[in-house]
């Protein structure tokens, strides 16, 4: 897949170009699976190496489990930054989750990549937020924003991502399972890694 196009290139764009770089339509069974054993240790890993800065939110919070999290971020030279998002959630059901989010920024969140386990794989979700945000400000007219035809409009968008996202991953441009090589080069991305200052 083509990663979206950075015309301002940031740092942070880079580095994260530098781990995201496409899928490989070609991993086995094998290398699937050692790829969600390579992300379920980075996962558990990280809150580990952070475990004084995690959250964690418990039945209170979440009805069916304990979810933790982590904010972490990648200063950049030029000012911008990865922002890093570290998930694990265990479900009273015996499911569990652990996802990993890097988010490009600069003042304002950009390019995403979501990494997460599904079916002994690890999938990785790309997306544009400056990108979808001016394409909803462009249908969105401000007259109409808070009238019916607004609404519509807005619904008919929504509608129309969805199936954009299926489409998407139909044609192997979308959540498409990563291999060992794309997990390794995030644990190097990770391990410059530091906790979220806060604002």
């Amino acid at each position: 897949m083509e990663l979206p196009n950075n015309t301002h290139s940031s740092e942070a764009a880079k580095q994260m170009k530098s781990v995201a770089e496409g899928f490989n339509p070609e991993l086995t069974t094998e290398e699937k699976i050692r790829a969600a054993a390579e992300f379920e240790g980075l996962v558990l890993s990280t809150f580990l190496r952070f475990a004084g800065d995690a959250k964690t939110y418990d039945h209170t919070v979440l009805e069916d489990g304990i979810k933790s999290s982590i904010l972490l971020e990648i200063p950049q030279e030029d000012g911008s930054c990865v922002l890093v998002e570290v998930e694990s959630a265990t479900f009273d059901g015996g499911g569990e989750e652990r996802s990993v989010r890097i988010i490009e920024s600069d003042g304002g969140d950009k390019e995403r990549h979501h990494y997460y386990i599904e079916d002994d794989q690890v999938l990785r979700y790309d997306d544009n937020l400056a990108e979808r945000s001016r394409e909803l400000r462009g249908a969105l007219r401000p007259e109409e924003s808070i009238s019916i035809e607004g609404i519509k409009r807005a619904l008919d968008m929504c509608r129309n991502e969805v199936e954009n996202r299926k489409l998407e991953q139909q044609m192997g441009l979308n959540r498409q399972p990563v291999g060992v090589d794309e997990i390794s080069k995030l644990a190097k991305l990770l391990e410059s890694a530091e906790p979220r200052k806060p604002y």
